[in-house]
């Protein structure tokens, strides 16, 4: 099995992808609380989803294996740092968190060509409610 699975994730970056509304959703989560306590924003969080996007967007095509890492990397950063942030309250660390796993499920099937249950659901049961 080769390093990533996908050369680009299903063939096209840009498509509706999970891992892509994930992040964006963590990096909206960071956006709310980013004044709360003043020179303590969740830089961390937003970091490493800008990372991840970074990977998605600009590196995957062109490098496929340290795009794919990029990616892995930036969500499991987002996924501890949402873990282990406790100053804005456990409602905005599940939100982190949960879009993380929502995030690190798509990375993980395109990157290691697994099983992943967000997949499944889609192809499954969604998918053939929006395809003619």
């Amino acid at each position: 099995m080769s390093f990533p699975a996908e050369s680009i994730p299903d063939g096209a970056l840009f498509a509706p992808h999970h891992f892509l509304y994930g992040l964006y959703i963590v990096l909206f989560a960071c956006a709310l609380r980013w004044d709360d306590y003043p020179r303590e924003e969740p830089t961390a969080v937003a970091g490493s989803a800008l990372f991840a996007l970074f990977g998605w967007a600009h590196v995957w095509r062109y490098y496929p294996a340290p795009g794919a890492t990029a990616c892995l990397l930036g969500t499991v950063g987002v996924l501890l740092g949402g873990a282990a942030t406790t100053r804005y309250g456990t409602r905005w660390r599940g939100v982190v968190v949960l879009f993380a796993l929502v995030a690190l499920d798509d990375v993980l099937s395109h990157a290691f060509g697994v099983w992943t249950p967000l997949d499944w659901l889609w192809k499954t049961y969604l998918l053939p409610l929006v395809t003619p």
